[in-house]
């Protein structure tokens, strides 16, 4: 006698995966090009990450960054669905120019050019499915969105998924009995779909206005969400991305909860944001001042970024006082 929608576990139903489970235990997520992030996160097939911070934080930024790096450094494929972003047009003339370091303002010493487009863009769309409107009506679920990425993978070979931002998706709150209860559905129903087809599902979702602290706000965390706790009990990787002073271009990233633990641990740590390759950098200290450290894959050093994403060894130094003219705000 069972439950409809329930069942009693045999041990056939979990051996496999119990011997998988063993064998992986330790096993982080890809590495994401900083040594800086590595310690506290890594990216997992069959997880979720759940993004938080002021609008102009970087959030989506470093997401962007992330998710190219997975596709330079392993192949991943991504679909996404950034409304908060832009359109088609310019969320791919982003990752062109994350890509390559050349910008789109044609008034730019590293503008692209024509050739330059048609080079990066059948790559850019083999790795990134830019999912858009057709209809200004129409109207998508999260569930929906999930059950699109599953359908995806099929054909495309798919490893991860994303939101930008919770807020332009189609939420029937009342379907469900209120905004908590139908976090008590959608956010384990999205947990269930990143496991069980082996997805990495992003979201970004944008917090309350935090109380500030001698003039700034505190940094928000995922109890300053709208339904906070709910995020807080399904999430399994939350992150805050946060610019503690705007017209600065230092980005500091939190790791507020980070499972499974080989994943990563809680911490932060920071990055800078270079506006005009729209990349992120380390500032590694070396004899001769401060160096700019841009992502790599693992055990590679990559202290320029420059058209094709080859490495070389260029140190370019900078004074502990300067103010690292890449332009604000971002």
């Amino acid at each position: 006698m069972g439950m409809n929608g329930f069942k009693v576990t045999s041990p056939q139903d979990v051996l496999n995966n119990l011997f998988n489970y063993r064998d992986n235990y330790h096993e982080k997520g890809v590495y994401l090009g900083f040594e800086k992030i590595d310690e506290f996160y890594s990216m997992q097939l069959g997880n979720c990450t759940d993004w938080t911070g002021f609008p102009m934080s970087g959030k989506t930024q470093v997401l962007m960054e992330l998710l190219l790096n997975t596709s330079l450094y392993y192949g991943w494929k991504h679909l996404i669905y950034f409304p908060d972003v832009g359109n088609n047009v310019e969320i791919i003339a982003d990752f062109i120019q994350k890509k390559t370091s050349k910008s789109f303002d044609p008034k730019k010493p590293n503008a692209i050019t024509n050739d330059e487009i048609e080079k990066e863009i059948e790559w850019i769309t083999e790795h990134f499915k830019v999912l858009t409107k057709t209809d200004v009506k129409a109207k998508m679920t999260p569930m929906e969105f999930w059950d699109y990425a599953v359908e995806l993978k099929k054909t495309e070979g798919l490893h991860t998924a994303s939101i930008d931002s919770w807020k332009d998706m189609f939420h029937d709150y009342e379907k469900y009995g209120g905004y908590a209860t139908y976090l008590e559905f959608a956010l384990p129903y999205r947990n269930h779909i990143a496991e069980e087809h082996n997805l990495h599902l992003h979201t970004i979702i944008h917090p309350k206005l935090t109380e500030k602290e001698n003039g700034k706000r505190s940094v928000p965390t995922p109890y300053d969400l709208k339904g906070g706790s709910e995020w807080f009990n399904s999430g399994k990787c939350m992150i805050t991305v946060h610019r503690p002073i705007l017209e600065e271009n230092i980005a500091e990233i939190h790791f507020n909860k980070i499972k499974p633990r080989s994943v990563g641990k809680i911490g932060h740590c920071e990055l800078r944001f270079d506006l005009s390759t729209l990349t992120y950098y380390d500032l590694d200290a070396v004899a001769s001042g401060h160096t700019k450290v841009y992502a790599a894959p693992r055990g590679e050093t990559r202290n320029s970024k420059i058209l094709g994403n080859e490495y070389d060894n260029f140190y370019k130094p900078l004074t502990q006082n300067t103010n690292f003219d890449d332009g604000l705000p971002f």
